[in-house]
């Protein structure tokens, strides 16, 4: 009986979609089941599932209308029915050994949640935050850890991840559909701190197309604001997430470092305008889950709290030479050793 349940959405892949299917008929695991959602693509992807479908018999489809990644894996995880679930993003691959290397990994370590590397392509892609990101090292957190939350290479991106299903279902754990980007860094913020243990690995699992043209990826990156507007729009929900989940207060000094390098260590950067329009939406986010004075009272970093204080909370904000003097002290604050911390 198969345990692992690879999930692959699609979405006018037609292109690339021979390579992400073989990528799992070679797989050393052959035990498998493969669960492709057919999120209502408008080009030839369906008849090349058809296919797929057809010479594969491990390969069901789902068909559903068209409805966002975030709902597609969805459908893939609700079809599921094997002990482990991963996704493959369908114009990706998976090296040869993951699958089987995955139900190793979770076997070993008990763990809830795995999560591993990846290798580019191209292989030469310019791309040092990514490759970074996705080269964790070996470790095993048990519980909620802040380590695990913000110091580590372990979001985003939901490929490298394979997880109990068992967790997911009683957790009642699933993507977000209410945001069109960012999903992969909600569900981290999801899964992380009701895991009760996640295990990293330094294994390179996964192939990852770096840039596919027309990839939302690649048109989010081109407008600036818009991309900002989105992070900011990703914060509240998963603000909103730990406040149901009863997580804001856990660690909301370290949650907060993090929504400043993830909005607006960028935001003081852009002119005015723009700048202005992503501090006064990520201020309402903000205000809207704690008081000005409590966000005072954190115990962050120097340059962060004065981001925080006079970039983000004071409507007035900060003329264009304040911000790039404090451009250039956030990061000497973030490269240099600071005593006492981590």
């Amino acid at each position: 009986m198969s345990r692992l349940s690879v999930v692959v959405p699609v979405y006018n892949v037609e292109k690339y979609l021979d390579a992400s299917l073989g990528s799992l008929e070679d797989q050393s695991l052959t035990d498998i089941d493969i669960i492709c959602v057919n999120d209502g693509s408008t080009d030839g992807s369906r008849a090349v599932l058809a296919r797929w479908e057809e010479r594969d018999p491990r390969i069901r489809v789902v068909d559903k209308p068209n409805g966002g990644l975030s709902s597609a894996r969805n459908a893939g995880i609700d079809a599921a029915t094997t002990e482990y679930v991963c996704f493959l993003d369908s114009d990706d691959r998976f090296h040869p050994n993951a699958c089987a290397e995955m139900v190793r990994l979770l076997d070993q370590t008990g763990a809830d949640v795995l999560t591993f590397g990846a290798t580019l392509c191209p292989p030469d892609a310019r791309a040092p935050w990514i490759a970074r990101v996705l080269s964790p090292r070996d470790a095993v957190f048990e519980g909620y850890s802040s380590q695990l939350m913000f110091r580590e290479n372990s979001r985003p991106f939901a490929w490298r991840m394979a997880v109990r299903r068992e967790f997911l279902v009683q957790g009642n754990l699933r993507f977000d559909e209410g945001v069109r980007f960012g999903e992969d860094q909600i569900f981290a913020f999801a899964v992380y701190p009701r895991a009760s243990r996640v295990a990293l690995s330094a294994e390179k699992l996964y192939e990852y197309r770096v840039v596919r043209e027309g990839s939302l990826m690649a048109g989010m990156n081109a407008d600036v604001e818009a991309k900002l507007l989105d992070h900011v729009a990703i914060i509240d929900h998963i603000l909103a997430d730990w406040k149901r989940g009863g997580l804001l207060g856990m660690d909301d000094a370290n949650l907060v470092e993090f929504i400043m390098e993830y909005v607006m260590r960028e935001g003081i950067r852009q002119e005015s305008g723009c700048y202005q329009r992503v501090a006064a939406a990520l201020r309402k986010v903000l205000l809207s889950r704690w008081s000005e004075e409590y966000l005072a009272s954190l115990d962050v970093l120097p340059a962060t709290k004065t981001m925080l204080l006079k970039a983000t909370l004071d409507p007035k904000g900060m003329p264009l030479a304040a911000r790039r003097v404090l451009t250039l002290s956030y990061y000497l604050e973030h490269h240099l050793p600071q005593p006492g911390r981590a």
